[in-house]
């Protein structure tokens, strides 16, 4: 067995196109359908698992800095909320100086940022710091989901790609 990923899943594909792809003429409808998913997702893996690391760090920055400033703008409103805050982002540096992270450790520390993130704007409803917080998860937000964007490009479901910004990983 060949121990290259690369090789390895470019295996895998050429097997469900060039052979169970043909032996499925005639199947149901979904029946392909659901190959063509498999060999989408098995491509999409192939080409963007050289980046995955470089593009979960990335993400887990940009997170950890949005949660940083959203904790300033809401540490007079919310004080302990915004500690708490700053505190999670904090932790989460720490993953990103862990060599020995592995994604799942990225996205666990992305997801407790963007819920902690979420909780907070939630109980920022009603208090001064409530638009500015907004606007601050509007527009970083969008930044990490242009950048989420072209990472999912190889699926070829955006209209104009072209139209996103470079990779930032």
């Amino acid at each position: 067995m060949n121990r290259s990923f690369d090789t390895q899943l470019q295996a895998v594909l050429r097997a469900l196109t060039d052979v169970v792809g043909p032996a499925l003429a005639g199947s149901e409808k979904h029946v392909v359908e659901q190959l063509h998913l498999a060999v989408a997702t098995l491509s999409f893996v192939k080409t963007r698992l050289p980046d995955a690391r470089a593009f979960h760090r990335m993400e887990l920055r940009a997170y950890i800095a949005m949660c940083e400033r959203a904790a300033g703008i809401a540490h007079e409103a919310l004080p302990g909320d915004a500690d708490a805050l700053k505190e999670l982002a904090r932790q989460s540096e720490t993953v990103l100086a862990d060599p020995e992270a592995d994604l799942a450790a990225y996205e666990t520390a992305d997801r407790a940022l963007r819920d902690s993130l979420t909780a907070l704007s939630n109980r920022a409803v009603g208090t001064p710091c409530q638009p500015l917080l907004e606007r601050l998860i509007l527009d970083e937000g969008d930044a990490i989901l242009r950048q989420c964007r072209q990472w999912c490009t190889p699926f070829g479901f955006e209209l104009k790609p072209e139209d996103l910004p470079p990779p930032a990983w």
